[in-house]
């Protein structure tokens, strides 16, 4: 099943978003996006749990 997460729903103001195939997928893109837009070379456990929360099925 598709999912999809919109990154305003973590960082306030950001108006990133990403569908993909499969949580593998997904968080690949999240990755990327995290690392050349908020200059993240890695995904603090809080914030990758707020992250987990806002998945959503499509």
């Amino acid at each position: 099943m598709a999912k999809k997460f919109a990154c305003g729903d973590v960082v306030d103001g950001c108006a990133w978003s990403i569908t993909a195939k499969d949580e593998e997928e997904l968080f690949q893109k999240i990755a990327e996006h995290a690392k050349d837009t908020h200059n993240m070379s890695e995904i603090p456990d809080e914030i990758l749990q707020k992250v987990k929360s806002k998945i959503t099925d499509v």
